[in-house]
């Protein structure tokens, strides 16, 4: 259930850091998604326990391993976009 929880967040916030960094590349909504599984996979997993946050793959779902979901999923987004070229506004 908790890899299922990360993959739906991270979608979501993928959809939300796309209208956050007002991206709109031609590649669509599909890799600016992919873009935020991949951030809150790494920073859901990786990055919050240690900050002394609850895994994402626990039951012990916390704000701020939301926000270093967010944060993760605004890193890689943008990453993709510096390599593939498109512009932020």
């Amino acid at each position: 259930m908790g890899f299922l929880f990360m993959i739906v967040v991270g979608a979501i916030l993928g959809w939300l850091v796309a209208i956050i960094l007002r991206i709109e590349a031609p590649r669509g909504v599909l890799l600016n998604i992919a873009g935020g599984i991949a951030g809150a996979l790494l920073a859901g997993l990786f990055i919050a326990p240690l900050f002394g946050n609850a895994s994402l793959l626990g039951d012990n779902y916390s704000v701020g391993t939301l926000l270093l979901s967010l944060v993760g999923s605004i890193v890689v987004i943008a990453a993709l976009n510096m390599f593939y070229g498109a512009r932020l506004r």
